[in-house]
């Protein structure tokens, strides 16, 4: 029986219909508490596709057993998951650039199609100013800070110690949060996308700062310029869609739109305490 289901993640509402997709979607954590009865945007639609095309790999990448390719067919977009053991085919996602509809075939991993609605969500998202965010993101004194960096640079220690250190802080999403510019204002969002730490919160807080995070022997916090700015934030956007002209375009628009407003930080530290209190010191003084 086909089923559909809404969720209000940073202002906009992504569904996701198909039979049996009830099941499947109680098993994604996080997922719940951004369920609504709001009026539907864009969909992802989980079923058969009317044809598998051939498309032109952009970029490729691992997702734990399978590997991934990303690519287009004129203008359309292709996600194709592929298990490494077999080497078969196991999902496939396509959408036309400006439609509000992306189509998937079913897919009985979990895993796969939690990913799915994070890659759909930003297919939609990014043109509009909104798209994810590769950070682990503390807020403090009602505004939020963006934690960037590499896999193991030690962003979700670093937050931590702001838990444990600077009163009042809170962790709002410790992997993938929503940035939207929303009128010359840049706000993160909480999403249900927060890696291997359950926490889902579907509120929105203003950008107070992102800081690209460096392990160094010492701790010390460095202001950076416009062009340094950019190259510390745009290695945490959406990393397939900067493989294609039109997204890659759209993301530099919005990294334009948000240098405009939020300042960018470099810190080079060590995973103690005194890291965590530098960068409270340096970022609510500024």
């Amino acid at each position: 029986m086909k089923e559909s289901f809404s969720y209000h993640i940073a202002g906009h509402v992504l569904a996701v219909s198909g039979d049996g997709v009830g099941e499947m979607m109680s098993k994604l954590l996080g997922f719940k508490v951004f369920l609504t009865e709001k009026p539907v945007e864009w969909e992802l639609k989980i079923g058969e596709l009317d044809s598998i095309l051939p498309f032109t790999i952009l970029h490729s990448f691992d997702l734990e057993q399978y590997d991934c390719h990303y690519g287009m067919n004129e203008d359309i977009d292709v996600l194709q998951i592929i298990e490494r053991n077999s080497g078969k085919e196991v999902f496939r996602l396509q959408h036309r650039c400006g439609e509000p509809i992306v189509t998937a075939t079913q897919t009985g991993d979990k895993d796969v199609l939690r990913f799915a609605l994070w890659f759909a969500f930003n297919l939609f998202a990014v043109p509009l100013g909104v798209m994810a965010i590769h950070s682990s993101t503390i807020v403090c004194k009602k505004k939020a800070n963006l934690f960037l960096g590499e896999s193991g640079t030690g962003k979700s220690t670093h937050t931590r110690l702001w838990l444990n250190n600077i009163a009042g802080s809170k962790l709002l999403n410790d992997d993938s949060p929503i940035i939207s510019v929303e009128n010359g204002r840049v706000m993160v969002y909480g999403s249900p996308w927060s890696g291997k730490t359950a926490c889902y919160h579907n509120v929105g807080f203003p950008v107070n700062a992102f800081v690209r995070l460096r392990q160094e022997k010492q701790n010390v916090i460095t202001k950076l310029n416009v062009f340094q700015a950019f190259a510390a934030l745009q290695p945490s956007t959406p990393p397939s869609l900067s493989y294609s002209d039109y997204y890659m375009s759209k993301i530099i628009d919005n990294l334009d739109a948000i240098l405009r407003q939020v300042p960018v930080y470099q810190l080079g530290c060590l995973p103690n305490d005194e890291a965590a209190q530098l960068a409270y010191s340096t970022l609510y003084q500024s």
